[in-house]
């Protein structure tokens, strides 16, 4: 096992020319990384190799939302699995859950249909009510300006995380059931012996192993040599200094502007939204757009009239970019194009740390070939045409107008 240094929270690199696991190595350090160590290092032989840092890319820059809304509101078993898994894991080591509610504020549909798609979570056990203008603000006074929209949804089973403290913890528990955890380590491709994949070859040399799990970002059909329909994309996020006490308000998402925010510890509101698709894969940018930051700059004010004096504290965005697949939904399989022993996890577009404790048990149950306690099939990686034009929707017309 690596020596892991309690000061940075950062494993330390172990290098070498050749090695062997003996059992499985995933490659990629973020989200789904080490959510499938964390799930498999208990009873497997675990080794993680990441380019760079651990949370270094698309995970350490998360806004950290935590509900069963967006991209998994049709996928509701999954979502409640990885809800049950953060409440469950509040408070192992510095990591903590933060539930607060989550506040939609919709334009569409009528308050009717509202009711109606509030009673249908109800129906599958999540906490969720409708609200027309005046009963939303009886319940959070002087926080929402709702005259433009229909009214708003809530969920009560929600929350928000720290990105980083939850990717090294998850990552902390690992190493302390056995699990290596290599940094500064490269994988450049698959080492396949008839039809059986056998280890990655590394900039330091070959790791030999039964089974390898690619959960790389928008690089895994690169890396695992299978075609996949993955594509980079960025999120954007900024945080408002607003002079207010904030610490009372609901994470919310606003239907016009496409907008989410949260408060912050420190009293600042954290923001996000303005997706794009990033044309050159790879390409670095650490900063916004403008076409975000006039977003941000329109919206807050309007729809949180008590931070009509909120001014931009930071902005960020990930680095090489997210990864997205035309449906929205993750790949999580072993794809039929690829040797066996491979399991490929890609394809989070954006919702990596809501849905991490069920990718990494997504991934241990191809791994170690169990049952999942929820369905699996809508992340294979066959369901979608073998010889496709694949279309990606358009996102977020207006950051998309003026991304790179």
């Amino acid at each position: 096992m690596c020596i892991h240094d309690t000061q940075s929270h950062e494993p330390t690199a172990t290098v070498g020319t050749e090695s062997m696991t003996g059992d499985i190595l995933i490659v990629g350090g973020g989200i789904a990384g080490l959510s499938a160590a964390h799930e498999l290092s208990p009873d497997h032989d675990v080794t993680v190799l990441e380019r760079d840092r651990i949370a270094g890319g698309a995970t350490g820059h998360a806004s950290g939302l935590v509900t069963v809304v967006a991209d998994y509101a049709e996928r509701r078993e999954a979502a409640r699995y990885s809800i049950e898994f953060f409440r469950e894991f509040d408070g192992t080591g510095q990591f903590s859950f933060h539930e607060r509610p989550f506040v939609q504020l919709r334009t569409t549909p009528e308050l009717s249909g509202l009711r109606e798609e509030a009673a249908d979570f109800r129906d599958d056990g999540f906490d969720v009510t409708a609200h027309d203008g005046a009963s939303l603000a009886d319940r959070y006074p002087d926080v929402f300006d709702a005259s433009a929209h229909t009214g708003a949804v809530v969920f009560e089973d929600a929350g928000w995380v720290d990105p980083y403290t939850y990717a090294t913890t998850l990552a902390d528990e690992a190493m302390s059931e056995g699990a290596e955890i290599r940094t500064n380590t490269e994988v450049t491709e698959l080492i396949v012996d008839g039809g059986t994949v056998c280890g990655v070859r590394t900039d330091d040399g070959e790791v030999r192993a039964d089974r390898v799990v690619v959960a790389a970002g928008w690089r895994t059909p690169e890396l695992a040599g299978v075609d996949l329909p993955v594509r980079p994309f960025r999120y954007q996020t900024a945080n408002l200094e607003t002079g207010a006490e904030i610490g009372d308000y609901p994470i919310a998402w606003d239907q016009e502007s496409r907008l989410y925010w949260r408060p912050e510890h420190n009293g600042d509101l954290h923001v996000g939204g303005g997706a794009y698709y990033v044309s050159e894969p790879g390409t670095i940018r650490s900063a916004t757009v403008e076409g975000f930051k006039r977003l941000v700059a329109g919206t807050i004010p309007d729809r949180l009239p008590a931070l009509t004096d909120a001014r931009l504290a930071t902005d960020d965005t990930c680095p090489s970019g997210d990864a997205a697949t035309p449906d929205h939904l993750p790949i999580i399989d072993s794809p039929s194009n690829g040797p066996a022993g491979l399991v490929v996890a890609t394809g989070l577009h954006g919702f990596g740390i809501m849905a991490g404790p069920a990718v990494g048990r997504a991934i241990r149950a191809h791994v170690a070939d169990e049952d999942a306690p929820f369905p699996l099939e809508p992340y294979r990686a066959d369901r979608f045409d073998p010889n496709p034009s694949w279309e990606f929707p358009y996102i977020a017309p207006t950051a998309a107008e003026t991304g790179p």
